[in-house]
C-alpha cells in the first residue's frame, strides 16, 4: 500500500482534499449567493457534501489500493474533475453576483488544474480498464 501511495501521490492529495471540502460543505451549508441559478445554488448543500466526501473516499481507496478494472480510475477522474470544476464556476459565479472578490474560486480553480494535469499524466492501461489493452 505505501507503494501504491508514493505512485499515486497525487490522486491521494485530491482525494484527501475532496474529503475535506465535503466536510466544510456539510459543516457551513448556503454560503453561496441566492440570486444564482437554482442548479448553482444547490452545490453548496450538506446533501452534496456528503456526495463530496464518498467521491473522496472512492478515489482514496482507488489510489491506495490502485485498482483499475472495469474503468473505475476513469469514472472517478471525471467525477472528481467534474465536482471541482462545477465547484469552481459556483463560487467564481456568486463572487461576480456579489460584485466582490474572494480567494475561493482562485483555490478551487488551482486544484481543478492539478486535477487536469493528474488525469493527463495517468497512464493510458489504467484509464482503459487494464494491461489486457
Amino acid at each position: 500500500m505505501l507503494r501504491h501511495f508514493w505512485k499515486n501521490r497525487n490522486w491521494v492529495t485530491i482525494a484527501t482534499e475532496e474529503i475535506i471540502i465535503g466536510v466544510i460543505i456539510m459543516l457551513h451549508y448556503q454560503q453561496l449567493d441566492g440570486r444564482l441559478p437554482p442548479a448553482l445554488g444547490l452545490l453548496d448543500d450538506p446533501i452534496l457534501g456528503l456526495a463530496y466526501v464518498l467521491i473522496g473516499v472512492a478515489l482514496m481507496m482507488n489510489s491506495l489500493w490502485d485498482f483499475y478494472w472495469y474503468h473505475i480510475r476513469i469514472v472517478l477522474i471525471a467525477l472528481s474533475g467534474g465536482m471541482w470544476v462545477i465547484l469552481t464556476s459556483s463560487y467564481a459565479m456568486s463572487d461576480i453576483v456579489r460584485g466582490q472578490l474572494t480567494i475561493t474560486p482562485f483555490v478551487f480553480g488551482i486544484i481543478t488544474l492539478n486535477v487536469l494535469l493528474s488525469a493527463w499524466e495517468e497512464p493510458r492501461y489504467k484509464l482503459k480498464g487494464g494491461e489486457r489493452y
